[in-house]
């Protein structure tokens, strides 16, 4: 009877897409191992095809459910193919289904597609255009699309959906619209995330962060939905064995006790709005905090790009601007590079002369109009980094660092210039900083113009005196070296700072000794596994 039961699950229940053959193949042989009477013939296990066909028909494998219906091709080498698609044609559409798998592929817009020519390409991606173009979906990844399609397939109520995607999905300004929708019409169960710096990822053949995302269609609007479990994993599981350890501790609530990592309970609101940002630390106690940041509960804040201008990038400075070793005509100059055994002060110097590339005078002309003395990063080694803000003696442009100009008549450029680098230097700062990083790779975050247009900065001209304060602390500190932040706790420049800014801002001394504390132990900073918290 059991074996009856499980050919019938096999053969009549599940179905399974893809468009690598390996992959179905592999699908098929598992589920015939659990099933040993079970025929393949009679498996609904179909390899859907990517491409574009003798006619220049372009499909996008199981996304083409959207539509209608994906086009299923034959295994190859007459091998145990359905017989519906050996005859041409397609497996009949499966009913809405109870639950939805997958762990799709995750390919961003430049290298997606990039095994066809060039023709092809441009077919598929116009394609993929057609079948999103009112989808809450960023085409510059791909890990949303197949969002949007588990959301088509499930049923309209009690249906669930498990998925692994790219961690930057919590946090990127390109799918925040994704992460509303799917608050809005789901109750994000459970989100885990690991935050071991050996294996950030759930994928085998990746290199980049993942979460785990369980959601259950939520139908019953009279009834509030409870909080999501965010589960942030200190060691990530290299076995089955060891996951299903994990798993059980997160169904029965013992991940921490036993230290497996931590768990917070994020409110529905939080989520609702496309506020994921219990991923981003594995302390819950950051991620708190970051979140009062937010909100204006620490101190009076702005994003920085309501005071400030921000740019250029520097990609576009690589590409308008060769490197010199003498200076040019036009006295241009740069901080290039983000050399962490020169860049330790918040005072800084320029590193290299800048002369336009031949045929780009006047962009070059138009860009150094931008230039600024106060530098921000545009990516970051945590476990060697001493500086998220430096201050130039002269405008200039960069490369690895941003200009930012402050816009705020209300106080001295250089006066503002000063507090802000302060203040990004600080515990609090940092916390700002990396509170809403796009976590590709944690211990090394990139920084796009958005994350450092909404830098949660004080709100210089509603907190009297205050950048009076940071800009002497500025002054009085501007030569002295910061320490690594993995060693941040331990530095006594770096506690001066903080000082300065309980003072200037008001903050909670406390408060800002348990941020720093707990930021020198994250493991994003200390590129090694929890371990605990510093000395200090």
């Amino acid at each position: 009877e059991d074996e009856s039961v499980g050919s019938a699950l096999i053969e009549q229940v599940l179905y399974g897409y893809d468009v690598n053959v390996t992959a179905t193949h592999m699908a098929a042989t598992t589920l015939g191992l659990l099933s040993p009477t079970t025929r393949f013939r009679k498996m609904k296990i179909g390899r859907a095809f990517l491409g574009v066909d003798d006619d220049g028909r372009a499909f996008l494998g199981s996304l083409e459910f959207l539509d209608e219906q994906p086009k299923l091709i034959p295994w190859p080498n007459g091998g145990q193919a359905f017989s519906q698609v050996e005859n041409g044609e397609n497996m009949a559409h499966p009913d809405p289904a109870d639950l939805v798998i997958m762990n799709p592929p995750f390919t961003r817009d430049s290298l997606r597609h990039d095994q066809f020519s060039k023709e092809d390409e441009k077919k598929l991606k116009d394609r993929e255009k057609q079948l999103f173009s009112k989808k809450p979906v960023h085409l510059s990844g791909n890990g949303s699309t197949f969002l949007i399609l588990s959301d088509f397939l499930i049923k309209r109520e009690s249906a669930s959906i498990a998925v692994v995607l790219p961690l930057v999905g919590a946090t990127n300004y390109s799918t925040a619209n994704m992460r509303k929708m799917l608050g809005q019409r789901y109750h994000i169960e459970t989100i885990v995330t690991s935050h071991d710096p050996e294996r950030i990822y759930f994928s085998e053949n990746t290199n980049i962060g993942e979460m785990l995302l369980v959601l259950r269609r939520w139908h019953d609007t009279s009834k509030r939905k409870p909080p999501t479990r965010v589960v942030n994993l200190a060691r990530n599981p290299e076995a089955p064995s060891e996951a299903i350890s994990v798993a059980l501790a997160i169904e029965n609530g013992t991940v921490g006790t036993h230290g497996y990592g931590s768990v917070q309970q994020w409110p529905e609101s939080r989520i609702r709005d496309g506020n994921w940002g219990a991923v981003q630390f594995l302390s819950p106690y950051l991620c708190e905090k970051f979140d009062d940041l937010r909100n204006g509960r620490t101190f009076m804040s702005v994003p920085l790009g309501e005071v400030a201008d921000v740019g250029p990038a520097g990609q576009g400075i690589r590409g308008t601007f060769d490197r010199s070793a003498m200076p040019g005509s036009g006295g241009m100059e740069a901080l290039w590079h983000h050399k962490t055994d020169v860049i330790q002060y918040v005072a800084a110097d320029i590193d290299t002369h800048i002369v336009a590339k031949p045929g780009k005078e006047r962009q070059a002309e138009n860009l150094w109009e931008r230039r600024g003395a106060l530098m921000l990063p545009t990516r970051l080694f945590l476990k060697t980094t001493r500086m998220l803000s430096v201050r130039l003696n002269t405008p200039a442009l960069g490369s690895a660092w941003v200009p930012c100009k402050p816009n705020t008549a209300d106080i001295e450029t250089e006066t503002l210039e000063k507090a802000l680098c302060v203040y990004l230097n600080s515990s609090i700062g940092i916390l700002a900083l990396l509170g809403d990083r796009s976590n590709k790779k944690p211990t090394y975050p990139q920084f796009s113009m958005d994350d450092l247009h909404k830098i949660i900065t004080p709100n210089f001209t509603a907190i009297d005196g205050a950048a009076d304060r940071l800009a002497k602390a500025y002054d009085a500190h501007a030569k002295d070296a910061l320490l690594p932040l993995p060693r941040m706790n331990d530095c006594p420049t770096r506690r001066a700072l903080d000082d300065a800014v309980v003072d200037a801002l008001g903050v909670d001394a406390e408060t800002v000794a348990a941020v720093r504390r707990s930021l020198a132990a994250e493991p994003s900073v200390t590129g090694r596994r929890y371990e605990g918290l510093s000395s200090g």
